[in-house]
């Protein structure tokens, strides 16, 4: 691919990352209006909880189909379905109505973002690559900032509806770059396909595991429950993948032990970021008594740094290698996350944008690092179903954390201790899980940057 077409595609990468992101984030400003509006006050949870069900249960298929019939095919697919459940959510007249919009613009979203990835991992080099791949995760930063902001200003001269509507014209220009701009290389024949049943175990033990994620923080017992019979399925489901001739999860690139790793690597640090930029705003709110703007502004300079972690970190990675740029990584992201830990409870809030600035660098840095080495452990035949099975890894990373780290806040607060606040409590237990990835990065073998 020439390199016009190559920037053109960039283009069209990023701007579907950013407009997955802001739908991830929009909503938040709206959920007030839609409830009141369609007259239903249990419709909160379920507005976000449909569509992130929906786009992680479509991920790794979207991902093993992308290997048998292009991902050129599948990402135009998954834009199509998103184009077609944000127009149905703008014009929702129900709250079931919308439910279901959204779980079609979820499962869109599920073939756009393993996609993404994928023709990251195909277009460029790993030098190359971690650059590109930090500029494509700026998208998520840029949205946590501007999606309330425009949000607001959405709710304020239109409706609610307008909400999804504005995605649109994106959508469509996306579908124009990708059909004018990429031409893909390998050629598809005819394959095994895979059987209704395989599909069908993978989508009911996902969905087990997710229910139990979601339930532990108001039903821990019920939703412990599920969730120890969702691994258990998923145990199964890989045990049988193993002995099946046309796996639907990359089975052979799982069983390799440095990419599990990564995997690791991948859940953990996603959900640490999600825990980060979840409870800073709300210590610069509860505890400063500062404004919403400048708790969310607090993210400001992690989101910076986050982008410029991300990318230099293809060159870090040449430079350093897997192994030792990853515990650096981890010990300055331990090391700022156990400041926070510990930290006083009125501390200045330049003190908390300098913390941000550190922890969005070894964040950033961390999360680009295995992505791109996990990826780099991909064939040719399987480059599309591993980039929808790390993606999912950073779905139900973020899901599992941002759940847990919650329950923690919850009973902290309740516990009334005056001298440390619950945001300490949440900020150790990450530090927790840091030690945890330190640990195992270093007794691993490995230290090599690439796959292969």
């Amino acid at each position: 691919m020439n390199q016009t077409k190559t920037k053109w595609m960039v283009i069209a990468i990023y701007i579907a990352t950013l407009i997955t992101a802001i739908e991830a984030t929009i909503v938040v400003t709206a959920t007030r209006a839609i409830t009141n509006d369609l007259g239903d006050p249990n419709l909160t949870a379920l507005i976000f909880s449909t569509y992130l069900f929906s786009s992680a249960l479509a991920t790794p298929i979207f991902g093993r189909m992308a290997d048998n019939y292009g991902k050129k095919r599948i990402f135009q697919t998954g834009l199509l379905l998103f184009l077609l459940g944000t127009t149905l959510c703008g014009f929702a007249p129900s709250s079931w109505f919308l439910l279901t919009a959204r779980v079609i613009q979820g499962i869109g979203a599920g073939g756009i973002m393993p996609m993404t990835f994928a023709l990251i991992g195909e277009l460029f080099d790993l030098s190359t690559r971690g650059k590109v791949m930090g500029l494509n995760n700026s998208a998520w930063g840029i949205a946590s900032l501007i999606a309330p902001l425009l949000g607001g200003v959405i709710l304020s001269q239109l409706s609610w509806h307008w909400i999804f509507f504005i995605n649109i014209p994106f959508i469509l220009t996306v579908l124009m770059l990708v059909q004018l701009f990429y031409q893909e290389e390998k050629m598809y024949a005819p394959s095994p396909q895979n059987s209704f049943v395989q599909y069908s175990a993978l989508i009911v033990s996902l969905l087990i595991t997710l229910s139990g994620i979601q339930l532990l923080a108001s039903q821990i017992f019920i939703g412990g429950a599920l969730l120890i019979l969702g691994l258990l399925t998923l145990f199964l489901f890989y045990r049988q993948e193993t002995k099946t001739t046309v796996p639907i999860v990359p089975i052979q690139t799982i069983q390799i032990s440095n990419f599990r790793l990564l995997t690791i690597c991948v859940f953990l640090i996603n959900g640490a970021l999600i825990g980060f930029q979840v409870y800073l705003p709300l210590w610069v709110q509860t505890e400063l008594h500062l404004s919403a703007t400048l708790g969310g502004l607090a993210l400001l300079p992690s989101s910076i740094f986050f982008i410029l972690g991300s990318y230099y970190s293809g060159k870090l990675l040449l430079r350093y290698k897997q192994k030792k740029l990853l515990q650096l990584v981890l010990a300055g992201a331990l090391g700022g996350f156990l400041i926070l830990s510990f930290l006083s409870n009125t501390t200045g809030y330049s003190a908390l944008l300098l913390l941000s600035s550190f922890l969005g660098f070894f964040i950033g840095t961390g999360v680009t690092v295995s992505v791109i080495s996990a990826q780099a452990y991909a064939t040719q035949e399987n480059l599309s179903s591993v980039s929808g099975f790390i993606t999912l890894c950073r779905t139900l990373g973020q899901s599992f954390l941002v759940t847990i780290l919650g329950v923690i806040n919850q009973r902290s607060f309740l516990a009334q201790n005056q001298h440390i606040a619950g945001y300490h409590h949440v900020y150790l237990t990450v530090s927790i899980i840091f030690i945890f990835l330190l640990l195992v990065v270093s007794r691993s073998s490995r230290s090599e940057g690439e796959g292969k």
